[in-house]
């Protein structure tokens, strides 16, 4: 039996190694600031569409997504209308061709829309359904990566959160997350979401994120790339998170001021994008607000001087909307991580990787079962070994720290329960 299991894992490693193509990804998150949308406030002299698109385009041509998700886009005179412009005037410009746009939607009867960008060399749309809500639609776009052999897929679900601080508000945005992970149940325990927009959420205990990152079915949870979760608004300790608002005074009624002091804007990942369990995986250190020096905290973009990006793009940033855009990077067709999904949707292991040597990991489980945690090295030798309670939702740290750097393999074995891990020490 040991040599068995030997065997099965050294086979694991070797599977991990193997020569899959790779691409990697970029994804940008942005909210628009009433793109198009004219209002009392917002109107064409101090929020011109026309020369929000150049502004679009300089900070496009800096960043180079591949993947552009928005929200306050305006429908103009028609729903296809400002999807359009940008495709048209901030995207294929200067002889480029490669960019296209998901059919625009307002299900839900708002003045504001989301929408979807993508490079069609490196995705195709397979689908693009809408959860509706009372205030806005939430939109769930289906892309295939085109550029690995591996048939591989992953949703980009894209929400504008109700808006405001009161508890009215507070409730709105659950209700809208209550919709959509609801409807997130019907899919597969191992399917690729990631979660962009503006969330408008002021603090991690807030209903509607705890429902996102601690909902009832854990394999449904969802994760910050960086895991800075707190209480975000007015908090010098997020200086270097915070995506809105860009100004600090109110000589522009259209854009929110008051200086950089909130976390609205985000990318959260699903557990198979945290882990690569399913052909694609974040990559670690990508996630940015763009423009964020952590010099910002009740403060504008420009004053002081802001070093991060050039001039031109730190400027178009300031003048196109009051919130910063946000972006990831992602590796597809190589898997990171070895992991046998468990059969069950209701536990999940959190893994912290790669580590330095303190192995640090929690479980997320609404069943009430012993679990068996063990540690192997690259040839299978069991180096650690102990057993847990899967209701234990304290964070467990293991210390190989006396083991030589390279590639482990966590296992995590109960009553309907398997799941495994590479781990890497460095």
């Amino acid at each position: 039996m040991k040599i068995k299991l030997k065997i099965l894992i050294i086979n694991l490693v070797l599977i991990s190694f193997s020569a899959l193509s790779q691409s990697n990804i970029k994804v940008m998150s942005y909210n628009l600031l009433n793109f198009g949308n004219y209002t009392s406030y917002c109107t064409s002299t101090n929020n011109p569409h026309e020369d929000k698109a150049d502004y679009l385009a300089t900070i496009v041509n800096n960043q180079q997504p591949d993947i552009i998700a928005v929200c306050e886009l305006g429908k103009g005179p028609n729903a296809n209308y400002m999807t359009n412009f940008i495709l048209g005037n901030s995207l294929n410009i200067n002889g480029e061709i490669k960019w296209l746009a998901a059919a625009p939607t307002d299900q839900s009867g708002s003045y504001l829309i989301n929408g979807l960008y993508y490079d069609s060399n490196k995705f195709q749309l397979m689908s693009q359904p809408v959860v509706k809500t009372d205030v806005r639609d939430i939109n769930i776009y289906k892309l295939k990566c085109l550029q690995i052999e591996e048939e591989t897929f992953f949703y980009v679900v894209v929400m504008h959160l109700k808006a405001g601080s009161s508890s009215s508000d507070e409730s709105g945005r659950a209700a809208m997350i209550t919709k959509l992970m609801n409807y997130l149940s019907t899919f597969g325990n191992n399917t690729n979401f990631i979660v962009v927009g503006d969330l408008n959420v002021y603090k991690n205990t807030e209903p509607a994120f705890q429902n996102l990152i601690n909902p009832s079915n854990p394999s449904l949870a969802f994760y910050d790339p960086i895991n800075k979760l707190g209480d975000w608004n007015n908090n010098y300790e997020f200086k270097d998170y915070h995506t809105q608002s860009t100004r600090d005074d109110s000589n522009n009624s259209c854009f929110s001021y008051g200086g950089m002091d909130d976390r609205f804007d985000w990318i959260l990942i699903s557990s198979t994008l945290k882990d690569g369990t399913a052909d694609i995986k974040y990559i670690e250190d990508t996630y940015w607000a763009v423009g964020q020096d952590g010099n910002r905290f009740n403060g504008n973009l420009i004053n002081p001087t802001n070093t991060s990006l050039p001039s031109d793009v730190i400027n178009a940033l300031y003048n196109m909307s009051d919130h910063l855009p946000v972006v990831a990077e992602f590796q597809i067709g190589d898997n990171s991580s070895i992991s046998s999904m468990s059969s069950t949707p209701d536990f999940y292991a959190n893994v912290v990787n790669p580590t330095d040597g303190i192995i640090r990991y929690q479980l997320k489980s609404n069943l009430q079962r012993k679990i068996e945690v063990n540690i192997y090295s690259g040839v299978g030798q069991k180096i650690y070994t102990t057993s847990i309670n899967s209701k234990n939702a304290d964070i467990q740290a293991i210390d190989i720290s006396g083991f030589a750097n390279g590639i482990y393999i966590m296992s995590f074995k109960g009553e309907g329960i398997s799941q495994s891990y590479k781990i890497v020490k460095k």
